[in-house]
Formats: structure tokens, C-alpha cells, sequence
């Protein structure tokens, strides 16, 4: 310590030393000058020696506190010991150390003093080094836990700071995070539907090229691939390899994607990830579920599952159409059971319903009927968008069949089978009090699924493949009663009619079962020119129409409209609109903005080019493929436009589409 304060003593020497050459050089100028020079010279070597005077004065002051405790055998002990230690002051400037922790920072003993030990070690918090957990620091590429002992003497507070490192710890620790195993459970959508007429040297051909790609898929990430059967496969990775996957966007989709039977037909595949529980079988079941998610929104794409729940990659393709109607005589026969040990049945569908939610409903409400099942519709006649649809079956003599909200839950009771149609949104049911009251429920929908689905359903009959709720009815209906009795004409088209507003007049999302489900209806007495009319609409609604389409702007080939404040009943008009800007050459997807009151709902529509879905998804919207909506709370039109362009650069630029 002497030492290093004798270093002091040519700095005086030095000022000393200046100061009298500036006094010689003065005389030459005016004699009186150098008096005044030599008086100043000498207070300023005055003052110098004494600060430095008072500066070692103090400091030996300090180390007598320190030391004033400590023989010459504990002395020797604390500078032998074997951890990085270090005393300081209340300040955090150091007092004294020992050589382990001079060479932590690659310094001598004693090098240590003028730095102070928040600049030695950043994020040094004295509070949590009292814990007994300490404190954990970093001091270049070594971690450590500091822990601190403080002590008050003579109204002065020092600590004493212990450094234990912990680097191979943490590093073993890293490394536990980093090779935990993620679990894929991996299958091909559309295997057995595309090549089930195919020779079996198609299908070696497929199969052979999807399992070439998984392989050098899971191979690039050093994992291993388990083959089930030519449709299932299971991979495990390590979890260091997920970030890179995750930003690009799992490329496995779009390889598997390029396999395609008769250069047409593309084959692809749907993934569920779990890479969450610390368990191989928990990380299996989680794989699974995220599995049955990603089928659920229409397959192509992973699904990952995460703390928050669920994120999701791909789903730019349409979905293969299932063309076995096991499944639905399998529900049908379900459900026929499950309603009989009930007292009664109450069908609902989702807010602002529509004619596929309505005719869906009303159309197995009689149907249920007819097999002397008690069964209502709970619909809100105040905001249904079918209200000409809902007079025309009144008009037919079931008006018994609605009932409305407040009657929906007087009526429900443990014994009451509740039957929710057209969705499986909890937040979008028409009345969701009956979910809370009864205990059984059904889920009967075709839209892609969501991360906020009905969970506790009996029976969740989930189509994305079918066009419309419509045409999942149709099909149970003639597995009901094993067809026994057949609805009347005017359910036949409500049926119709939703089919019809879904499909867009058959235009998008049809397949074969689709026109099944229409030539059925038509067996049973639809009118198509009845149906026809109910989609008619006033002047009044005619002219606002118009008016949104004229005012859209195009923006990356999405027409985008925003409608004005005052047009009544906004809701269809809106829907009409975004249908009639899909007429427009060059837009493949449109949408249509309206506010009511603090919110912005936005109606979006497409021919299958564009998936509208995953473009409102990120404003907290859904939907299917062709057909989607969301609502932003508390905020403007301009705004609303500017969030949307934001989400459709987002879909262009994870999609790689010009």
C-alpha cells in the first residue's frame, strides 16, 4: 500500500517543479509579476502536498478499520483463500482483495483499487448477494454467484464479497435446455384419398419421395425419423435445432408440397410439435394434440405448442376434400343416442348468425324432431343476419322451432343436451351461458380450428374439409333414423341456403360431397328459386353496396373498402360487398371495413388463392380459407387499414408469395 502511494510523490516533484520555471520565466517579464507568480507557486505546492497528505492519511485510516480485527493468522487465512474475494465500502469502492480475484480480470495485486466494483463487474446487486441464493454475474465468458457479507464498524459499512464460480453449471445447464428432445408426430393429409385408384408403383413412388424428404429433413438437424406407417411418422430433434426450423418456417411443408401424383394432384403433410414437457411422454401427447389442431385448421401446416398456447406455419394450401361418409354415419348414430338419454335439445349457432348457421340448425332441429326428440333453435332475433329466412320457416308452421336467448336459458338444465352449430369459438357462440349450464355438449362446424375451441364436447364433429355446417347436416340427416323420415321442403332449403352462401353459388369450396349434399336437398323439394330470394336485397342495400366497391382501393391484389357509418343493416351489406370485389380482375382476396361505435369489424373473402384465415389471424380474427372476419376493439378506420396492410405484408413475406 506504501508503495503505491509513494507513486504520488513525483507528481509534486513534477507541479513543484513547473511552477518554479514559470516564476524564473516571469522576472523577465516585470519583477512584481514574479513576486506574484512565486507567492501562487507556492500555494499551489502547498495545497498539493497536503491533499496528497490527507489522501494517504484516509486510506490508512481505512485499513486500520479493516485490519484492526484480523491477526496475522486470520490475515494469512483470507489472503489463502480459495475463493475471489474482495472488500469494499458502502460506495462500492474496493478496499482490499486477494489475488484470486485480481486475476479474475486478468490484473495484478493491488490493480484493482481505482476501478470500483460496479465497473468491475456489471449487474452486481449488493441486495440479492445478501440472499442466500446470491447473486449471478458474468465477468466475460465465466459465470458466477456473488455473495456478500456486511458489517458496520464505527458507523462505517464494509462488505466483503465472495465470487464461487459457477461456469461449468451453467454451461451444463445450457446444455440440458438445449438437448431436450422435441417430439414431431408427422402425417401425409392426403395419402390414401389421392391414391387409393392408383397401382401400387404410384404409391411406392409417393411414398418413397415423402420419406426421402422427411429424412434429409429431420437428417439436417441430427435427429431421427420413425416410420409408423406409410401415412404416420414420428421424429425427434434437439431442441437447439427449433429456432433455425422455427425462422424459416419449417421448409419440410413446401418440399413435401413439390411431390405430386400425376404432376397435379400436390401430396402434403400436417405436424404437431412438442417441445415443452420435460417428460419423453408428455412431449409425445403434446405432439399429438398439436397434431389434431393442425388437421382441425385444414392440414399443410405445423402446429406448434407453446407455453401461451398454439403457433402456427403453412396452411396456404385448400384442403383435401375426405370423400368416406363413414365418419358421418359413425356421428349421426352418435348423436342419435346421446339425444335420446337427454331430456332435450337446444342448437345454437354463432353471433350475427347467417343462413348457414340458421338452416343448419333449424334443419336438424326437425329432423330431430321428427324422431320425437324435443329440440329448439336459441336464436337472437335482434342481430341474425337470415331474419327473411327465419320468417319463411315461421310462415311454414315452425314457428315452435326458435326460441330466444333469454327462453334458451330458462330452459337449459343438467338434463338439456346443448348442440352448437357452425363454430367452435367459445367467445362466439349465440348464447354462452347455455355452455356454462349444461353438462353435455356437441360440436358440429367446418370452420379451421382455433386455439379458444369448445374442449369439453362430447361429440366434436369437425369438417374443414366441407363447405358449409349445411352440408355436414345434410349428410347426418340421412343417417338419422336411418332416413326413416325426411325433413319438410322448407328445411331442405335453409340447407340449401347456407350451401349456397358458403360455397358462393357453388363457385368456391365444393367438392364431391358437396353436390351430394345439394342433389339430396333437391330430392327432398328445394326450390333453388327460393332460395334464390332470400338472398334478394333492397334498392336501398343495393346502392350502399355499390358505393363500398366503388370506393376500394387495391392493395398487393386484396381489394380493401371501407363503408360508411350510417348504412343500415352493415352487416350484409358489408359481406355482399366483399363477395362482389372478388368479381374484379387481378383480386384475389377482398375486404371490407366497418365501424360500430369503438370497433372496427372487418368481413374478408376470397377464391382460395389467398388464405384470408391466416391474414386476419394476426389481428386476432378467424375463419376458414375462403371465408374470415375479425374485430379490433378501440380503434379507427385509417388505423384498422393500416393494421391490415401491415398483416397482409406479414402473409406475403412468411409465405413467399410475389
Amino acid at each position: 500500500m506504501k508503495k503505491s502511494y509513494k507513486g504520488f510523490y513525483p507528481l509534486l516533484y513534477v507541479i513543484a517543479g513547473c511552477c518554479v520555471l514559470l516564476t524564473a520565466l516571469s522576472w523577465f517579464v516585470h519583477p512584481l509579476l514574479c513576486a506574484a507568480m512565486g507567492v501562487v507557486s507556492a500555494g499551489v505546492v502547498a495545497v498539493a502536498w497536503w491533499m496528497i497528505a490527507g489522501l494517504r492519511r484516509r486510506a490508512f485510516q481505512v485499513i486500520d478499520v479493516v485490519a484492526s480485527d484480523i491477526t496475522f493468522e486470520r490475515g494469512a487465512a483470507i489472503q489463502s483463500f480459495p475463493l475471489p474475494t474482495a472488500v469494499t465500502a458502502a460506495d462500492g469502492e474496493i478496499l482490499w482483495h486477494n489475488g484470486l480475484f485480481a486475476a479474475i480480470f486478468g490484473k495484478g495485486e493491488g490493480d484493482c483499487f481505482s476501478d470500483g466494483l460496479s465497473r468491475l463487474i456489471s449487474g452486481f446487486n449488493l441486495a440479492k448477494a445478501k440472499q442466500p441464493t446470491g447473486c449471478p454475474v458474468r465477468i466475460g465468458d465465466r459465470f458466477f454467484s456473488a455473495f456478500a457479507a456486511v458489517s458496520l464498524r464505527e458507523g462505517r459499512e464494509t462488505s466483503v464479497i465472495y465470487l464461487c464460480e459457477t461456469t461449468k453449471l451453467k454451461r451444463d445447464s445450457i446444455e440440458y435446455l438445449q438437448s431436450r428432445p422435441c417430439i414431431f408426430s408427422i402425417l401425409v393429409d392426403n395419402y390414401d384419398d389421392i391414391l387409393q385408384s392408383y397401382k401400387e408403383s404410384e404409391k411406392a413412388r409417393v411414398t418413397g419421395e415423402v420419406e426421402r424428404s422427411l429424412e434429409e429433413f429431420v437428417g439436417r438437424q441430427n435427429g431421427i425419423l420413425i416410420k409408423m406407417n406409410n401415412r404416420r411418422f414420428f421424429a425427434v430433434v434437439e431442441y437447439r435445432y427449433m429456432h433455425k426450423i422455427i425462422e424459416e418456417r419449417f421448409p419440410i411443408l413446401d418440399d413435401v408440397r413439390k411431390i405430386t401424383v400425376d404432376g397435379k394432384v400436390p401430396i402434403t403433410v400436417s405436424i404437431g410439435v412438442g417441445m415443452q414437457p420435460d417428460s419423453l411422454t408428455g412431449n409425445l401427447e403434446t405432439s399429438r394434440h398439436a397434431l389434431d389442431m393442425a388437421l382441425g385448421r385444414g392440414g399443410d401446416q405445423v402446429a406448434v405448442k407453446t407455453v401461451n398456447g398454439y403457433d402456427f406455419y403453412g396452411g396456404v394450401s385448400k384442403g383435401v376434400e375426405k370423400r368416406t361418409k363413414v365418419r358421418a354415419r359413425i356421428i349421426a348414430s352418435a348423436l342419435l343416442e346421446l339425444c335420446k338419454i337427454h331430456r332435450q335439445v337446444i342448437i345454437m349457432g354463432h353471433r350475427f348468425s347467417d343462413m348457414d348457421s340458421v338452416g343448419s340448425s333449424a334443419g336438424l332441429c326437425r329432423g330431430l324432431r321428427l324422431l320425437g326428440i324435443d329440440a329448439f333453435v336459441a336464436v337472437d332475433r335482434q342481430t341474425t343476419l337470415s331474419a327473411p329466412l327465419i320468417e319463411q320457416i315461421g310462415a311454414a308452421g315452425f314457428e315452435s322451432l326458435f326460441v330466444d336467448a333469454a327462453a334458451a336459458r330458462d330452459l337449459v338444465d343438467d338434463e338439456t343436451l346443448v348442440v352448437v352449430m357452425d363454430t367452435h369459438a367459445k367467445p362466439m357462440v349465440e348464447v354462452p351461458e347455455l355452455l356454462e349450464r349444461c353438462k353435455s355438449v356437441v360440436v358440429i362446424d367446418h370452420h379451421r380450428k382455433r386455439v379458444d375451441y369448445i374442449e369439453n364436447a362430447v361429440i366434436f364433429y369437425h369438417e374443414p374439409y366441407s363447405s358449409s355446417a349445411s352440408e355436414m347436416v345434410a349428410e347426418l340427416l340421412q343417417y338419422l333414423g336411418d332416413g326413416e323420415k325426411e325433413v319438410e321442403a322448407v328445411f331442405a332449403e335453409a340447407l340449401l341456403a347456407g350451401l349456397v352462401l358458403d360455397t358462393k353459388n357453388f363457385a368456391v369450396k365444393t367438392g364431391v360431397k358437396t353436390f351430394e349434399a345439394a342433389g339430396y336437398l333437391r330430392s327432398l323439394g328445394a326450390d333453388t328459386v327460393e332460395v334464390k330470394r332470400l338472398f334478394s336485397s333492397t334498392m336501398e342495400d343495393f346502392q350502399n353496396r355499390t358505393a363500398i366497391v366503388t370506393g376500394a382501393h387495391v392493395y398487393k391484389s386484396c381489394a380493401i373498402a371501407k363503408s360508411p357509418d350510417d348504412i343500415p343493416d352493415i352487416r350484409v351489406v358489408s359481406a355482399q360487398a366483399a363477395d362482389e370485389l372478388l368479381e374484379i380482375s387481378d383480386v384475389r382476396a377482398s375486404f371490407v371495413l366497418f365501424s360500430q361505435g369503438s370497433q372496427v369489424n372487418i368481413s374478408a373473402r376470397s377464391l382460395g388463392q389467398l388464405n384470408v384465415q391466416l391474414i386476419l389471424e394476426s389481428l386476432g380474427g378467424g375463419g376458414h380459407h375462403t371465408m374470415a372476419g375479425a374485430q379490433l376493439r378501440e380503434t379507427s378506420l385509417d388505423t384498422a387499414v393500416k393494421m391490415l396492410e401491415k398483416s397482409i405484408d406479414l402473409y406475403y413475406e412468411q409465405n413467399h408469395i410475389q
